[in-house]
């Protein structure tokens, strides 16, 4: 079925998913805050984003590019949100009293940002009744090669998590229509199954010397990705993995969720990581102070490490990457998404469990 798609920023993805729906024959409304227009005006003059390479190729027609965000919201039968996670605070306050019931908003990806959303729109008294869903990962490895222009290496299926979790077979109809998508569970098993906070500071921190002499000459797939490396990588999995496991969820290893992405061959990670054909050629990065570690630690393990103290687990080698990627990029980054952010600091297990099922919050006395 055809869909009209709101898409929510103008990067790399945001541009990737207004092609992509755009040539599948999808209505497709791109919307960039004004204050960052200026970097994509030639797709708000020429309405038309050209793709480059085998695995998407052609150029979208896009019906409407507009900085204003009630003709993009307008009429949409799906948000897709496809921002940093840094910027997810200040998508909720802008779409706070503005989706309605019928629309669904999903934060490609997430890594448990649906639940700030939830928080911050509590807070507001506001949009109590919208569904939100969440991807682990970008549908798409993918990046801009210059104005209006994407090359995309390669599409991925992607898990989805749903809040409340009672709603997971109305959200997850819509958007297979327009997204190839496995559902799982909750948003808590769509979070905690995000590849990049397990995958990029390893890469990054370990490989600190050579890629500040690069001289942005350095590929983290094709020469970061050492055995020695990717033993740090697997040990610090091992960790997410024991925090879905408090919580009754059998989440995917890092290794598992590279292989049925379809990043590349079922195997250990080495192999996987070794033999990706889509991975491999991608450069960077080339500067360390990279949304590899910018981005990943303070919303992505430092997320999961305080879910993690909460809880009462102990995480010895996220601890190690959060204290020496701080250290590289000089100092503790601003903002970071915690277990209070999420809006679960004062609930039980059981209680958390029941929240994401029904999106009542329960708080203990």
């Amino acid at each position: 079925m055809k869909r009209s798609v709101a898409v929510l920023g103008g990067g790399n993805g945001g541009h990737t998913l207004a092609a992509d729906l755009s040539l599948a024959g999808h209505e497709v409304r791109l919307f960039e805050m004004e204050k960052f227009s200026h970097a994509m005006k030639h797709v708000f003059a020429k309405k038309r984003i050209e793709c480059l390479g085998e695995v998407l190729n052609g150029t979208a027609e896009i019906a409407m590019v507009t900085s204003d965000i009630d003709q993009a919201l307008k009429g949409a039968e799906i948000i897709l949100v496809a921002v940093p996670a840094f910027a997810h605070k200040d998508y909720a306050n802008l779409l706070a009293d503005k989706v309605s019931s019928d629309q669904l908003v999903v934060l490609l990806p997430g890594t448990l940002g649906s639940l700030e959303f939830v928080r911050i729109w509590n807070e507001l008294g506001v949009n109590q009744d919208v569904v939100l869903a969440e991807s682990d990962t970008l549908p798409y490895a993918t990046r801009l090669e210059g104005p209006g222009k994407v090359r995309v290496n390669v599409k991925i299926n992607v898990q989805i998590g749903v809040f409340p979790s009672i709603r997971t077979e109305w959200a997850t109809a819509l958007l297979a229509d327009i997204l190839s998508i496995t559902p799982v569970n909750n948003i808590l098993e769509a979070g905690l199954s995000s590849m990049n906070p397990i995958d990029h500071p390893p890469g990054t921190i370990l490989n600190a010397g050579r890629i500040e002499r690069s001289n942005g000459e350095f590929y983290i797939y094709e020469e970061g990705m050492t055995p020695s490396v990717i033993r740090v990588m697997e040990q610090l999995d091992q960790e997410r993995l024991e925090i879905g496991k408090w919580f009754g969820l059998e989440l995917m290893t890092i290794a598992e969720l590279l292989h049925t992405s379809g990043y590349g061959p079922k195997g250990t990670t080495w192999e996987v990581l070794n033999g990706s054909r889509s991975l491999t050629p991608i450069k960077g990065p080339t500067s360390l102070q990279s949304r590899y570690l910018s981005e990943d630690i303070p919303f992505g393990l430092r997320t999961f490490a305080s879910i993690a103290d909460h809880i009462g687990l102990d995480t010895p080698v996220m601890d190690s990457m959060i204290t020496l990627g701080e250290i590289l990029v000089g100092g503790t980054p601003q903002g970071g998404r915690t277990i209070e952010t999420l809006g679960l600091g004062k609930l039980s297990k059981e209680e958390i469990m029941d929240f994401v099922l029904t999106g009542t919050p329960k708080v203990s006395v």
